[in-house]
């Protein structure tokens, strides 16, 4: 019969080695979150200005503003305060651009004239 040192060196030589430690649980990705209509057309506005204004404090609110009022988490009363700061947000934005915004209205009319003053001017000389 073995001895019982060599039994218990045996039965130690079946054991696994040391165990792996525990894998972090991977917790689930939560669903992306879609855009509402307010906050993409704050973002598309926000597309037209300068880097610096995009990233500026006021734009960042603006996109929070936005995002309350698709959330629909508040009282009348209370989103049409909402958006009367969003479009303050953004008129102050607006004002503190340089020059003319992209895809403004007035690019098109001044086209317009420069080409109409242009070929007035090819006619009279």
């Amino acid at each position: 019969m073995p001895d019982i040192v060599e039994r218990i060196e045996s039965e130690l030589d079946r054991l696994d080695p040391a165990p792996l430690p525990p894998r972090p649980l991977r917790r689930p990705r939560p669903p992306a979150r879609r855009k509402g209509e307010q906050e993409k057309a704050a973002y598309d506005e926000l597309k037209t200005m300068p880097p610096a204004l995009r990233k500026s404090a006021i734009a960042v609110s603006a996109l929070i503003l936005a995002r309350r009022i698709d959330a629909n988490a508040s009282t009348d009363r209370d989103a049409t305060g909402m958006h009367r700061e969003l479009r303050m947000h953004m008129e102050t934005l607006a004002d503190r651009a340089p020059g003319e915004r992209k895809g403004d209205s007035t690019d098109e009319v001044r086209a317009r004239r420069e080409a109409r003053l242009s070929a007035e001017d090819g006619q009279t000389a």
